[in-house]
């Protein structure tokens, strides 16, 4: 039997459940009571629709956990390494910089002071150690990319429109009795 067969007869009886909702009229004692009942009938389907969607997504699940516990070892000892390596290679690649900067500072200073030939020096900085911004391999490439990035050096002077409500501590505190400036608790009917 598929999965769609087993849940034809669930189909069925939440069709009709949705046509006699949609069908009732509540103007009188009896048909509350009706209207009532048919809660009551929607409320038992809707645990068994949660108890035949978990027959499946539990096993599911698990196996997911299990998994993702299976590799997180392995997954987090990689992920030191790549951070290790990537920092060492930006070290690398910075001192290169930097020497070549010195270097090439060095040489102007010279061509300024008349002790060295502009031509020279342009052949000695072309000379100069450099690190490309990408290295193919034979096992990949290594690219080195400049990104930018944003950081929060004093959050006192950030306007007020990016700062985002924390809800769940104002109802929190609201529902407690603590007035809070903007916030009303009201109450709201549900069935």
């Amino acid at each position: 039997m598929t999965e769609t067969t087993s849940l034809a007869p669930l189909k069925a009886q939440v069709s009709k459940l949705e046509n006699k909702a949609n069908e009732i009229t509540i103007t009188t004692a009896e048909e509350n009571a009706t209207a009532t009942e048919l809660k009551a009938k929607l409320n038992e389907t809707k645990k068994q629709i949660k108890d035949r969607k978990e027959e499946i997504t539990k096993p599911l699940n698990a196996a997911l956990s299990s998994a993702r516990a299976l590799f997180a070892p392995i997954e987090d000892s990689f992920e030191k390494a790549e951070s290790i390596l990537a920092r060492k290679l930006i070290a690398y690649k910075q001192k290169v910089e930097a020497e070549t900067r010195a270097a090439e500072d060095k040489l102007a200073a010279r061509v300024e002071k008349g002790t060295m030939k502009l031509e020279t020096a342009e052949r000695k900085i072309d000379a100069l150690p450099t690190v490309q911004k990408t290295v193919q391999t034979d096992h990949g490439r290594v690219q080195f990319r400049k990104i930018k990035k944003v950081r929060i050096t004093n959050p006192d002077l950030v306007p007020d429109q990016y700062w985002v409500l924390n809800e769940v501590l104002i109802r929190k505190d609201a529902l407690a009795g603590t007035p809070i400036a903007g916030v009303e608790v009201y109450e709201e009917e549900i069935v």
